[in-house]
C-alpha cells in the first residue's frame, strides 16, 4: 500500500524536524560572561541633586496636567458633538 510523494514527504520532513530538534541549543540555560564582566547590573552614571530632582518632578507633574487638560478638552469636544448629533436624530429628524 504505497502513499506516494506526498505522505513520503511528510514523513521526511517530520523526521528533518526531529532531528534539528535535538541538535538544538539551549541558549537560555548557558553561563555567559559579558566581555565588560557587568552583566546583569545597573549602574547609574547620572546622580541628580535634591533640587534637580524636585525640579524633575515639578516639570512631570506639570506635564501631566496639561495631558490631562487636553484629554478632557477633547473628550468633551467629542461628547458634545455625540450628544448634538443624538439630540438632532431624536426632535428634529
Amino acid at each position: 500500500m504505497g502513499f506516494g510523494g506526498s505522505a513520503a514527504a511528510m514523513v521526511q520532513s517530520i523526521r528533518n524536524n526531529a532531528k534539528q530538534l535535538a541538535k538544538r541549543d539551549r541558549y537560555f540555560e548557558k553561563d555567559v560572561a559579558s566581555p565588560n564582566g557587568n552583566y546583569g547590573k545597573i549602574v547609574d552614571h547620572k546622580k541628580m541633586s535634591p533640587a534637580q530632582f524636585e525640579a524633575f518632578k515639578q516639570k512631570l507633574k506639570e506635564n501631566e496636567l496639561r495631558r490631562q487638560k487636553n484629554l478632557a478638552i477633547v473628550f468633551g469636544s467629542v461628547m458634545l458633538v455625540i450628544v448634538g448629533v443624538l439630540i438632532y436624530f431624536l426632535f428634529f429628524h
